[in-house]
């Protein structure tokens, strides 16, 4: 297993340098002058301007520029925002809260999606199984904005059930309408393809083995065909991370959530490049990570992986 940990980690490696110098080329190639945009419509003064660009690394090549950035990241820097205050500030005020959201969604996720799964899988072919898909292709079929939006006004605004907006009732009130707006196009796709998946496998010759040998269903469903129906469940999980932070940018903004989504929103309006590329800087980092869980988990399932 330690080996299989440590070719997952250098294989990570070109992926972080990879990603992190498309991201710093986009910003880069963004529009505009950052100073200017700084002072609005009033004239910077040229001296103070030749400051700020110096301080920023402006004048310096794009790979200069991103090498400087890269080796300050290596030490734990992510940049500072052009009014002075530093990115790594920012993520540790914000990061709690969008993990906290990230966190409760994933559950919800889990919880509901595998369990809907299992559920249309072991009864496939009846009424569950039909409305479990039916279900989950409407919810396929809602953008992300206009769920939160409906959820909001509906059980926010007009039943009370939840606080529309904020954090200020704490979790779990505060958070449970936006991580399920999150959550919800995840959880349709986690209860397909587990119902899939087990579908599959109660066809296969393990399992009509394991029949035969006259075990138990919940045994035959539970240890023999669950646990192999995980796999892709498990892996979609993992990369689904990605997509519940994208989804944290538009619901944050929705319910007003103080989180790093919303920080992202407001540093692309604003045109506060170090802010937008230290922050997804720092979620690319979060993603490899738990890609690598991910890794570990799946060759927990399949022992077969860690010898490929």
């Amino acid at each position: 297993m330690g080996r299989y940990v440590v070719r997952r980690l250098l294989q990570l490696v070109p992926v972080f340098f990879g990603t992190t110098f498309l991201i710093y080329g986009l910003v880069f190639l963004l529009p505009g002058d950052p100073i200017q945009r700084l002072f609005g419509e009033r004239q910077p003064d040229p001296t103070q301007a030749a400051r700020l660009r110096d301080a920023y690394n402006l004048d310096d090549s794009f790979i200069v520029q991103y090498l400087k950035y890269i080796g300050g990241v290596l030490t734990g820097d992510f940049g500072t925002t052009y009014t002075g205050r530093e990115v790594s500030q920012i993520l540790l005020e914000r990061w709690p809260i969008t993990l906290q959201l990230a966190l409760t969604a994933i559950v919800i996720e889990i919880v509901f999606g595998i369990g809907l799964g299992l559920l249309a899988g072991i009864r496939r072919g009846g009424f569950a199984d039909r409305t479990v898909l039916v279900t989950t292709l409407v919810v396929v079929s809602i953008p992300v904005f206009v769920l939160g939006i409906v959820v909001q006004y509906i059980f926010g605004v007009k039943l009370g059930w939840f606080p529309a907006t904020g954090i200020t009732d704490g979790w779990p009130m505060s958070y449970l309408l936006p991580a399920t707006v999150i959550a919800a196009l995840s959880l349709a796709y986690v209860a397909r393809l587990t119902r899939t998946s087990l579908v599959e496998n109660l066809r296969t010759d393990y399992v009509r083995t394991a029949v035969a040998k006259g075990l138990p269903r919940r045994r035959v469903i539970g240890v023999h065909a669950f646990r192999n129906s995980l796999i892709p469940v498990v892996t979609f999980i993992g990369a689904d991370l990605g997509f519940l932070m994208a989804g944290a940018v538009v619901t944050e903004g929705i319910f007003n959530i103080p989180g790093i989504g919303n920080a992202l929103f407001t540093a692309v309006r604003l045109g506060e490049a170090p802010v937008v590329v230290g922050i997804t800087t720092f979620l690319v980092v979060m993603i490899l990570l738990v890609n690598l869980l991910v890794d570990v988990l799946y060759g927990v399932l399949d022992p077969r992986i860690r010898y490929e």
